[in-house]
């Protein structure tokens, strides 16, 4: 089994929008929790698209950090 090393990923420019976008998905979803006795499904919504968004740009991260790793080696 291959190890993963992530060490390079802070240094993708996927990697902190993914962030970004991750704490906004915990937040709106969190505001949907608060609310949720009454019309919670748009914040619902904006965090499922924020979470879709935010894993696409840390995977595209983690596959430069990959590249950047064995252009190295």
């Amino acid at each position: 089994m291959r190890t993963l090393h992530l060490s390079g990923l802070r240094n993708s420019l996927y990697f902190w929008p993914g962030v970004t976008l991750s704490a906004i998905a915990i937040f709106f979803f969190g505001w949907a929790v608060l609310i949720s006795s009454q019309d919670w499904v748009g914040q619902a919504i904006w965090a499922a698209l924020a979470t879709v968004i935010a894993s696409a740009c840390l995977v595209k991260a983690a596959r430069e950090s990959r590249r950047t790793l064995r252009a190295a080696a």
